[in-house]
C-alpha cells in the first residue's frame, strides 16, 4: 500500500454551485466509506483543501481525483505527494472536532 497527500487548490471557486457540492461531497463520502481517505479539511484561508489518502498506485490516486467533481468542473486542482510513514501516534485523541470538547 502506498500513502499520499493532496493538496487541493482552487482556481475557479465562483463556479461552485450546490449541485455541484453536492455531487462533490458524495464522491468524498464513498470515497471515506471505503476507507481511501484517512482524513481531509479545508486550508484556513480557504483555498482548498489537505487530505490523506491510500492506494496501491498514483495511478488509482490521479484517476480518484481525475473524476472528483471539482476536478471535472476544472474548478480545482491537486498536488500530490507520495510519502512513506514510520512513525504513528496510536493515541486516539491526536484529531480532535472542532465542534465537539477534548475529552
Amino acid at each position: 500500500m502506498k500513502y499520499f497527500v493532496i493538496e487541493s487548490m482552487l482556481k475557479n471557486p465562483d463556479m461552485i454551485n450546490d449541485d455541484i457540492m453536492k455531487e462533490h461531497i458524495s464522491y468524498t463520502q464513498k470515497a471515506m466509506n471505503e476507507n481511501l481517505i484517512l482524513i481531509s479539511g479545508l486550508k484556513s484561508d480557504m483555498s482548498g483543501s489537505i487530505f490523506m489518502m491510500k492506494s496501491n498506485s498514483k495511478e488509482n490516486i490521479e484517476n480518484y481525483l481525475n473524476n472528483e467533481p471539482l476536478k471535472k468542473y476544472n474548478i480545482q486542482d491537486y498536488k500530490i505527494t507520495e510519502f512513506y510513514p514510520h512513525y504513528f501516534n496510536s493515541s486516539n485523541k491526536w484529531f480532535v472536532n472542532e465542534n465537539k470538547e477534548e475529552q
